[in-house]
C-alpha cells in the first residue's frame, strides 16, 4: 500500500511539473505583445505576405510572388500561410513558437524512452535547449521543429526495430518525408545517425536497406527543388578554437550571468556523476553515434551560401545522443534531473523577465509604422554591432504586416523560401538579410518612399542630405526621401567623422545640384 502511495506521489509530481514546464516555455511566447526571436519578425511578414498576395486592399503582388516547389524548411511557411484562413497572423506566429517549444521537449522524452529506458529523467536538460539564445530566440523556427520531428523519428525506427511492420514503415515514411520538408539538416542527421547506429547495432543489411528507402521521396524532392537553380553556395570554416567555443551554444541565453551559472552547475553535475562507488555505464552504441556527430560538427562547414553557422546547427542533436549514451543509478539520475529542472526554471524565469523589459522599449519603435503611409516603400537600414545579436535587426517587418509595406529584406533566398521578390528595385541586401556597408543613394531615392534606420549613425550624412526625418525614438530615425535633390556622394560609405560629415551636408546643401 505504502508503494502505491509513493507511485501516485511520484505521479501527481511528474504532471505537476509538465504542466509547469508548459506554462514557462509558453510565457515568453503568449504574455508580451513581441516575443523576443530575433528573426521571427522577417519570417512572419513574409508568411503574411504569401497569404495576401490577392488582397486588393495591399499591393503585395506588385512586388511578391509565391515560389512554391518541393524545397525543404517548407514547413514554417505551410503552418503560418494556412493558420491564416482561421487565425490572424500573429496568433498563427505564436501557435508555431507554442509548437516549437513543447515539442522539443516531448520528443526528447520519446526518444530517450525508447533509446535509453529508465533514464527518461534525463529529459530535464533538452529544456535548457528550448528556450535556447541560438537555436530558438534566434528564430530558427525550422530547425526547432526540425530536431523535434528527427528525435520522433528515430524513437519510432527504435521501435520499428524491435516489432517491424508493414504499417508502422509506411508511417515512418511519412515522418521522413514531413523532416525533408521540416530542415534539410535534421533531415541529413536522421539518416546518418541511423545508419550509424545500425551498423554498431548490427541490425543487418537488409533492415538497413530497408531503412535508407525511408529518405529516397526526400531526396527525389531535393533533386527537383535543386534542378536549374545556380545559387552561390561558398563554403567557409571556423577555426579549432571557434570549433570549442561554438559547443557553447547549447548553454546560450540572453543573460551572460545565467549562462555561467549554466556551465558551473552542468560542470559539477558531470564531475559529482562521475565520482563515488556508483559511476555511470555507457551505452556504448549511442556513445559511438555522438562522438561520430561530434567528429562531424569538427569538419563541417561554418556557412554554405545563406545558411549561416550550419555547424552550430548540429549541436542540439549532439546534446540529446549524448544523453542517450549515459546511464545512472536512480539516485543519480533524479538529482541530475533535479539539477535540469532547477536550472530551466531560473533560466525560464530569466527570460520572461528580460521579455516583459524589452516590451516598452519596442512598443515605442511600433509607434514609427503610424508614421509611414500604408504601402509604402521602405528601406531599413540596421546597424550590426560586431555581429552581437540585435532584437531590433528585423523588427522593422511588422510593418509589412501592420502597414502593407514594401521591403527588399525580406527573406528570399532561392531553393530556401517559397517567396520570391518580382520588383526590379535596388537592393542593397541581396537575397539574404546581412550587413550593409555601402549605399547607392540616389538609387534609393529613386525607388523608396522611406528609410526605417537604426543605430547606423553611418548613415547620417546621406540620409539627411536625401530626405526628412519623420519620426525619432531612441536610436530609431525614420526619414520620408525627397526625390527632387540627387545625392552627390555615398556619404555613409566612407569612414568620415561627423564633423567632415556636416561639412560635406553643407557643401551638398549650398551647391546647385542639391537645389
Amino acid at each position: 500500500m505504502a508503494s502505491d502511495r509513493t507511485g501516485l506521489n511520484g505521479r501527481a509530481w511528474r504532471i505537476a511539473f509538465t504542466f509547469t514546464a508548459a506554462a514557462i516555455l509558453l510565457a515568453p511566447v503568449w504574455t508580451v505583445r513581441y516575443p523576443l526571436l530575433i528573426d521571427y519578425p522577417n519570417h512572419l511578414a513574409s508568411a503574411f505576405a504569401l497569404a495576401h498576395l490577392n488582397d486588393p486592399a495591399l499591393q503585395f503582388s506588385r512586388y511578391y510572388a509565391a515560389d512554391w516547389n518541393t524545397y525543404p524548411y517548407l514547413t514554417m511557411d505551410l503552418i503560418l500561410v494556412g493558420l491564416q484562413r482561421i487565425v490572424s497572423i500573429d496568433t498563427a506566429g505564436r501557435l508555431l513558437l507554442s509548437l516549437c517549444v513543447l515539442s522539443v521537449p516531448a520528443a526528447a522524452w520519446f526518444f530517450l524512452r525508447r533509446a535509453n529506458p529508465g533514464q527518461e529523467s534525463l529529459a530535464m536538460w533538452p529544456l535548457l535547449i528550448t528556450a535556447n539564445l541560438f537555436f530558438f530566440l534566434y528564430g530558427f523556427l525550422n530547425l526547432q521543429l526540425g530536431l523535434a520531428l528527427c528525435l520522433l523519428l528515430l524513437g519510432a525506427w527504435l521501435k520499428h526495430l524491435d516489432r517491424p511492420g508493414a504499417l508502422w514503415w509506411c508511417a515512418l515514411l511519412l515522418f521522413s518525408t514531413a523532416l525533408y520538408f521540416t530542415h534539410l539538416m535534421a533531415f541529413g542527421v536522421a539518416g546518418l545517425v541511423m545508419t550509424m547506429y545500425g551498423v554498431c547495432a548490427r541490425i543487418g543489411w537488409r533492415r538497413l536497406l530497408f531503412t535508407w528507402t525511408l529518405f529516397l521521396p526526400g531526396a527525389l524532392f531535393y533533386l527537383h527543388a535543386t534542378l536549374g537553380l545556380h545559387a552561390s553556395r561558398v563554403l567557409q570554416f571556423r577555426s579549432i578554437g571557434d570549433k570549442a567555443s561554438g559547443l557553447l551554444a547549447a548553454v546560450l541565453s540572453y543573460s551572460p550571468s545565467i549562462d555561467f551559472i549554466t556551465l558551473l552547475v552542468a560542470a559539477g553535475v558531470l564531475v559529482w556523476a562521475r565520482s563515488g562507488k556508483s559511476k555511470p555505464n555507457w551505452n556504448r552504441r549511442w556513445l559511438w553515434v555522438a562522438g561520430m556527430l561530434l567528429a562531424l560538427y569538427c569538419v563541417f562547414p561554418a556557412s554554405y551560401g545563406a545558411g549561416m553557422d550550419a555547424d552550430r546547427r548540429l549541436v542540439p542533436f549532439i546534446v540529446v545522443l549524448g544523453l542517450a549514451s549515459l546511464r545512472l543509478a536512480p539516485r543519480r539520475g533524479r538529482a541530475l534531473a533535479a539539477a535540469g529542472a532547477t536550472l530551466f526554471v531560473l533560466r525560464g524565469a530569466a527570460l520572461e523577465i528580460q521579455s516583459l523589459r524589452a516590451q516598452p522599449h519596442l512598443v515605442a519603435l511600433a509607434e514609427s509604422f503610424r508614421v509611414v503611409p500604408q504601402n509604402a516603400r521602405v528601406l531599413p537600414l540596421i546597424d550590426w554591432a560586431g555581429g552581437r545579436p540585435l532584437i531590433e535587426r528585423h523588427f522593422w517587418a511588422y510593418g509589412v504586416i501592420e502597414s502593407g509595406w514594401f521591403s527588399p529584406a525580406l527573406f528570399h533566398d532561392p531553393g530556401i523560401q517559397p517567396f520570391a521578390i518580382t520588383a526590379g528595385l535596388y537592393n542593397p541586401y541581396g537575397t539574404a538579410f546581412a550587413e550593409v556597408k555601402s549605399v547607392d543613394w540616389n538609387a534609393v531615392r529613386a525607388d523608396y518612399d522611406y528609410v526605417w534606420s537604426y543605430r547606423s549613425p553611418q548613415f547620417s550624412g546621406s540620409l539627411a542630405a536625401s530626405g526628412m526625418q519623420v519620426f525619432q525614438s531612441g536610436d530609431l530615425e525614420v526619414f520620408r526621401i525627397t526625390r527632387n535633390r540627387p545625392v552627390l556622394a555615398d556619404l555613409a560609405g566612407s569612414a568620415a567623422s561627423p564633423r567632415r560629415s556636416l561639412r560635406i551636408m553643407r557643401a551638398c546643401r549650398d551647391s546647385q545640384a542639391c537645389r
